[in-house]
């Protein structure tokens, strides 16, 4: 229990040093240390007593509100990223895949044109031929530097 007691403006106590009853009160013991060494946990259940219930029970209501809208709306962003990823999986990659195809069918192609150009100018050997030059008989070898293969 509380003791209340009046202290009176001005008044001051003059003591010679020594503890009075009062002082006694305010010691620092090891059994008041125990009681001063409280968790936070602790602390914040105690200020439940302060709010009202219809308050707590409110707070509570807003915050579970809000966690399950959380919840609902992480699943359905879960849903829509695993929706569109499948989906460009199933659609775009075989698009991909036959864009390559397609591409590397057109290098052929022009590939395959270069060497029919290349054969028409009258040199069988693939080099281009010029006007007014012989072609090469079998056997012998071009002096300019170019790689011939073997055998011709």
């Amino acid at each position: 229990m509380v003791k209340l007691e009046e202290v009176i403006e001005g008044h001051e106590d003059f003591s010679d040093g020594e503890p009075s009853d009062n002082d006694s009160n305010y010691s620092t013991d090891d059994s008041d240390s125990e009681d001063l060494e409280e968790s936070i946990l602790e602390r914040i259940l105690a200020l439940r007593d302060i709010i009202p219930e219809d308050t707590r029970e409110s707070i509570s209501n807003k915050i579970s509100t809000i966690m399950s809208l959380g919840v609902r709306s992480a699943r359905l962003i879960g849903n829509g990223a695993w929706i569109l990823t499948t989906s460009a999986l199933l659609i775009f990659m075989p698009l991909a895949y036959e864009i390559e195809r397609e591409h590397a069918f057109d290098q052929a192609y022009s590939q395959m044109e270069n060497d029919q150009l290349m054969g028409q100018g009258g040199n069988p050997y693939g080099q281009p031929g010029q006007p007014g030059q012989q072609p090469m008989p079998p056997g012998q070898h071009q002096s300019r530097g170019a790689l011939i293969p073997p055998g011709f």
